[in-house]
């Protein structure tokens, strides 16, 4: 009775917060973006899997999955409409896709009513309350795969782990021993089991792509282009401050900037202009990039063929305390990266990448002088990076094992 009445207390409190606070949230333009979805609006059609991933990362490891599980029927959800797209691209008559709704345990429980899923799938740390109360409510078990949590947000969850033990994944696979251990705390060590990471399978799936392929190569030379990928909004004075370094060294380069959130195309805009830094935006190119220009990348998905035409590339959410974004995706087009000195995002990959294929900057000058010294033959460094990421494959399929045992339980009426 105790538990029932500290159960439903919080579920009351975290009702209450999100009643308060949910309208702020669509302050934001990202938020406004499939917001109907995101107040649970439209039926669900019924499946046998949910999974949900954040963004455009953690949806293309739902991507990896549906591959091995083809002929199940699957939502998957996301938080962003990059995560949309990336899950849009799937070819599956099997799959349906929605925004996430807001993690309110009634909005929640309404679509697991509508899809009736036999086991809930999460995506690295999607521990949403909300939707893990309604989960236990209804007996659905949930299952975290590739899980990471870091040594900053453990602390937290520490502080919740009464109450998330309540509603506890009954199955969790790990990224790398650490994480184990840390979600072995919260939620308890008998739970959790290592499985590695799955964007090691898909690393360097993408084929090289030699430049009489590539849609992008009427628009860049490919001998003074270089790529600053994934820049994120808190790291924009120092890749301003790098823009202007990499102008200095070479006026000539050209810069292809990609913001990791689209809705910072303005701001640059209006940071570039404000420099005198001279750009056009990808959307409005259709003949070569004038040299010494920025190109301001505003579509998404071309990020690998840039990549492909880069002399060398810069990975963001390194300069600020971030944690990085992906360094591997230039690797699968055989172009060196560097990153600023915050990878913890990656220590999954492990350190020894940094020895030789990815470099390790500490200052924006450092990065500059990287960017524009001479590049590694491609296939060299491809198969260098093949060698080191095939070594550490396996994860989707070890995943995979953690799910099936629970499509076999019937749907919660």
């Amino acid at each position: 009775m105790r538990r029932l009445s500290a159960d439903r207390l919080f579920g009351t409190l975290y009702t209450l917060l999100w009643c308060l606070a949910g309208p702020l949230t669509f302050l934001s333009p990202r938020m406004r973006q499939g917001w109907k979805e995101r107040l649970g609006l439209g039926k669900a059609r019924p499946c046998d899997i949910w999974i949900q991933g954040a963004s455009a990362g953690e949806c293309g490891l739902a991507a990896s999955l549906l591959e091995h599980l083809r002929g199940v029927p699957v939502l998957a959800t996301s938080c962003t409409s990059q995560g949309l797209d990336v899950l849009d691209k799937v070819d599956s008559p099997d799959l349906q896709t929605r925004m996430l709704p807001l993690d309110l345990p009634l909005i929640m429980g309404r679509i697991l009513d509508q899809a009736r899923p036999r086991v809930v799938v999460l995506l690295e740390t999607e521990i949403w309350p909300g939707l893990l109360m309604a989960c236990a409510s209804r007996d659905v078990p949930v299952v975290v795969v590739n899980g990471r949590m870091t040594s900053g947000s453990l602390a937290g969850y520490l502080f919740l782990r009464p109450l998330l033990r309540r509603w506890a994944p009954q199955a969790i696979g790990a990224m790398a021993p650490d994480d184990a251990v840390r979600f072995g705390l919260v939620f308890g060590a008998k739970r959790t089991t290592i499985t590695g990471n799955i964007k090691f399978d898909r690393a360097l799936s993408t084929p090289l792509i030699p430049r009489h392929e590539n849609p992008l190569a009427g628009l860049v030379a490919q001998e003074g282009f270089v790529v600053l990928g994934s820049v994120r909004e808190q790291e924009e004075p120092q890749v301003l401050e790098l823009i202007r370094e990499l102008r200095r060294g070479d006026p000539e380069c050209v810069i292809g900037l990609f913001p990791r959130h689209m809705h910072r195309i303005n701001a640059w805009q209006e940071m570039l202009a404000r420099d005198g830094i001279p750009f056009v935006l990808r959307s409005a190119l259709h003949s070569l990039a004038q040299p010494g220009s920025v190109v301001l990348w505003d579509r998404f998905g071309e990020m690998p063929p840039a990549y492909a035409l880069a002399r060398r590339a810069f990975v963001g959410g390194s300069l600020a305390r971030l944690g990085g974004q992906n360094f591997l995706e230039p690797l699968a087009q055989g172009v060196q990266a560097c990153v600023g000195p915050h990878t913890r995002n990656f220590d999954w990959v492990g350190a020894e990448i940094f020895e030789s294929l990815v470099r390790k900057c500490s200052t924006v000058q450092d990065i500059a002088a990287f960017l524009l010294s001479p590049a590694l033959p491609r296939a060299q460094v491809r198969e260098e990076a093949l060698a080191f990421v095939r070594a550490r494959q396996g994860a989707t399929a070890a995943s995979c094992e953690l799910i099936r045992p629970f499509l076999n339980r019937s749907p919660h009426a």
